[in-house]
């Protein structure tokens, strides 16, 4: 079974109006224990404040995180994917732009996020099936392998007899 994202859609995603000052941001995120938000402006998505943003674009910068707009330090370069995207596509944007969360919509509809731990998680859930079937596969024919190699150990001494017998 391949993976999809349906499942690992976090839907109750935090959000910011662009509007709001950092402080107020980084307040949020740690009142929620997250460490990144969806930005908004006249109700839609308009960008995504993480971390990593924080620490390049106000802190690297030596800027006033209780003035400076989310709007003027926040990614707007948003990667985007749909609802029922594969697991492996979204693993594959995420290393090719250097980001750990995607955007989900459905149609063009913001529906919510898709983090790399959640994404590694369930990969690692499907394909412990598989490990498990190669283990026991593994095993069967180690256990064959040593058999063979215990039975031609056992019949040495009989198959040096007739070895001699045969020889003139």
């Amino acid at each position: 079974m391949r993976c999809r994202i349906t499942q690992l859609i976090e839907r109750n995603v935090v959000t910011i109006d662009q509007h709001r000052t950092v402080s107020e941001s980084v307040g949020i995120m740690a009142d929620r224990g997250v460490g990144s938000i969806v930005v908004t402006g006249k109700g839609r998505v308009v960008g995504y404040f993480t971390e990593r943003d924080l620490l390049i674009r106000v802190v690297g910068r030596k800027r006033n995180p209780e003035t400076t707009l989310i709007q003027d330090v926040m990614t707007t370069d948003l990667v985007k994917v749909a609802h029922d995207a594969s697991c492996r596509y979204c693993l594959e944007l995420m290393q090719q732009h250097a980001i750990r969360h995607l955007l989900v919509y459905r149609d063009n509809l913001f529906i919510g996020v898709i983090s790399l731990r959640t994404l590694a998680e369930a990969m690692n859930h499907g394909s412990s099936g598989k490990d498990w079937m190669v283990n026991v596969v593994g095993g069967v024919v180690f256990l064959v392998v040593m058999a063979v190699i215990g039975l031609l150990i056992y019949l040495i001494p009989d198959m040096v007899a007739i070895a001699k017998r045969l020889s003139p």
